[in-house]
Order: C-alpha cells, then structure tokens, then sequence
C-alpha cells in the first residue's frame, strides 16, 4: 500500500530546471542583499528614508519608527531568503531537508554582518544577525505550510479519486 504523506522522502521528483532556477533563485537574492549590504551608511539611510518619512507619517517622529524600519528590511530581506531556501532544498532533496535552510539563510547572515565591518558606517552587529535570522525562520515556516498545505491538498484528491473509482 502506498503511504499517502511521505514526508522524509515525497513520491514526486522535480525536473532539473526546477532545481536550477530554485538555487538561481537563492543565488539572486543573496546578491541582492550584498549589495544592500555594500551601500555606505549614508547610502543606506537615503534609500530607507523615504519609508521612514512614510511611517513617520503615520506614527509619529520618533526613534522607534526609524529602529523598525531598519529592523522590517533586515528581517523582510531574510524571509525571502528563508523562503526561497526552503523551496530550493525541498525541491532538490525533499521535506527532511527543510531545515538546512534555516541554516544556511543564518550563516549567510553572519557573513553579511562580517560584510558590514568593511563598509564605511556600517557595523557587524549580532542583533542584526539574530533579525536575519528570525525572518529566515518565518520564511521557512511559511514555505513549509505551503508545501504542506499543497500535499494535503494533493492527497485529498487522490483519496477523491480512488473512492471515485471505487464506487464505479
């Protein structure tokens, strides 16, 4: 009889496309944000300042907002890395690999602080690096309801489909 969740090892192969443009993927977004990386201080804080002003707006002139939205890109950049880790290492190995991608997005992220050391006005900061890997952690647990969710889906149809059969 086969077994309708396999999650160490699902029944389904990818083709190899999909493995490429999942790496490629996390390949581009790691060089997306080692540029946001490389941008000096005050590079950084002019591109930044716009949704600064924007929450400013709506909450007020304070150091909080300014600290959140620093804090929001660092842990936005992050998630979409998590995510798109998790993607990649589900598609090339499977749902027990899931987990290297949260270790993988957080070593990225300590050498993106390590980065920061030699960039004028920027620092390595371990708070940051925690951030980092906070959105890496929601990032690969939103990617793994997905899967999750699109497997049961999967199942129920395919349990649809033999009672189908079954009662013909």
């Amino acid at each position: 009889m086969q077994q309708e969740n396999n999650i160490s090892c699902p029944n389904q192969t990818f083709p190899a496309y999909a493995k490429i443009i999942c790496w490629a993927l996390c390949a581009v977004c790691m060089a997306v944000i080692f540029w946001f990386s490389s941008r000096t201080a005050s590079e950084s804080s002019a591109q930044s300042d716009i949704f600064v002003e924007f929450f400013k707006s709506i909450f007020g002139d304070n150091a909080v907002t300014d600290f959140i939205v620093r804090k929001a890109a660092h842990f936005s950049e992050f998630a979409g890395l998590g995510l798109l880790f998790a993607v990649a290492f589900y598609v090339q190995f499977g749902m027990a690999k899931i987990p290297f991608a949260l270790l993988c997005a957080s070593a990225y992220a300590v050498s993106d602080e390590v980065h920061q050391i030699f960039v004028e006005g920027r620092a390595c900061k371990v708070e940051d690096w925690a951030i980092d890997t906070a959105g890496a952690l929601l990032g690969v647990l939103v990617a793994l309801a997905a899967i999750l969710a699109a497997q049961h889906i999967k199942n129920a149809d395919q349990r649809k489909l033999i009672i189908d059969r079954k009662s013909n």
